[in-house]
Order: structure tokens, then C-alpha cells, then sequence
């Protein structure tokens, strides 16, 4: 396993930095996660610092570019995302009954910052970060909130069946996720099928 997987990032070290980014900035590669045991890497790339500086990207957590799908049952691989975005780096260690894993059997969960909806000229902190779910084999893609709201974290309940999620509203509605924001709600989305829960709310 360990000689397929260094051969294979060998040899996508010349897509990322040829191929993907002939028109941008240079990525690297972060440590691959096994998502299915049977079949799947994924392997999340990263931007360089030049680009974050002359980009003047101001985000307080570590962010992935992408994530390179890797099937090495088949030798074949993908980008999950057809443009790279700012993806919320994979938490995978456990933390007793609530965890903050992105992983489960079925699904790995990302948070991701889409759009510099404020219009601040950057993507920040101050935009909203949006929940998806992909399939462990990385065939399977569904966004599950959008760009008017923000997730503010998840608990992982796996063996309860269900993921809890805090979401902030936009309370002045000006597209911009502040403190001053103090509306929150939680909500769960079932694993079996990714329906949302009604909004759970301090009244």
C-alpha cells in the first residue's frame, strides 16, 4: 500500500503543479486520508503561501485547495471539485460519544467556503462556510446548506445515526457572518439518507 500510494503521489506531483495550476498559483499535496478501506484515498492539496499572501486570503484555520479522489484498486483518480475552492481542513480523531470526525461509513462530511459573498474583495472568516457530503469512494457529491447561512461546526453522533450541526444566520442580512450575527440554531441531518432535522432553537 505504501509503494502505490508514493508512486501515485509522485506522479501527481506533475498535475498539480503543470497541469492544474498552468494558469494560477502552485499547490502541494497534505497527507492522504483512506476514506473506503477498500478502494479510496483522498488526497487533499493545498495553496502555496505566495498565493494566500499576494491573495491577501485571511482565514484563521487551515484550508484545503482541493481533494484528488484516488480509486487504487483501479489506478484512477479525479478531482473532487472541478474548481479549487477553501475547504475546511479533515478532522478524523475521535472525541468520545460527540465527535468532530468528518468521516463515516457512508459519507465525509467538508465544510467549505464557496464565495466571498460580502464582497469584500477576499474570501475570509466573515463569509459563510457551507456543508457538504461526499461518499467515502468520492463518487457521490451533495451540498446540504447554502451561501445564506453559516455552519459553525458539527458534532459527529455516528452510532446514533445522525450528525448535529450549528448554523449562524445573517441577521442584518448584509451577506457578512460578524459577531454581532447572534442568531444560532442547531440542526440534524440524518446519516442514513442526509434529510435536515427541525431547527432547534433557545426561545
Amino acid at each position: 500500500m505504501r509503494k502505490i500510494v508514493t508512486t501515485v503521489l509522485l506522479g501527481l506531483t506533475i498535475l498539480t503543479t503543470d497541469g492544474l495550476c498552468q494558469k494560477g498559483p502552485a499547490r502541494y499535496f497534505d497527507d492522504p486520508i483512506l476514506t473506503d478501506t477498500l478502494s479510496t484515498l483522498f488526497i487533499p492539496t493545498r495553496y502555496n503561501e505566495e498565493f494566500l499572501a499576494s491573495n491577501k486570503i485571511a482565514l484563521w484555520n487551515e484550508y484545503y485547495a482541493n481533494i484528488v479522489v484516488y480509486n487504487f484498486q483501479t489506478d484512477t483518480y479525479k478531482k473532487l471539485f472541478d474548481k479549487d475552492t477553501f475547504i475546511e481542513g479533515i478532522r478524523d480523531s475521535n472525541y468520545g460519544n460527540g465527535t468532530m470526525t468528518n468521516l463515516t461509513t457512508k459519507w465525509v462530511f467538508l465544510l467549505i467556503k464557496t464565495k466571498d459573498t460580502n464582497n469584500s474583495g477576499r474570501i475570509d472568516e466573515k463569509d459563510p462556510s457551507v456543508l457538504f457530503a461526499v461518499s467515502v469512494d468520492g463518487n457521490t457529491l451533495k451540498q446540504l446548506t447554502d451561501e445564506t447561512e453559516n455552519v459553525v461546526w458539527f458534532n459527529n453522533f455516528g452510532g446514533q445515526g445522525f450528525l448535529l450541526i450549528k448554523i449562524q444566520h445573517d441577521s442584518d442580512n448584509d451577506k457578512s457572518f460578524k459577531n454581532e450575527d447572534k442568531e444560532f440554531y442547531l440542526r440534524k441531518v440524518n446519516l442514513s439518507d442526509l434529510s435536515l432535522g427541525k431547527e432547534i432553537v433557545i426561545k
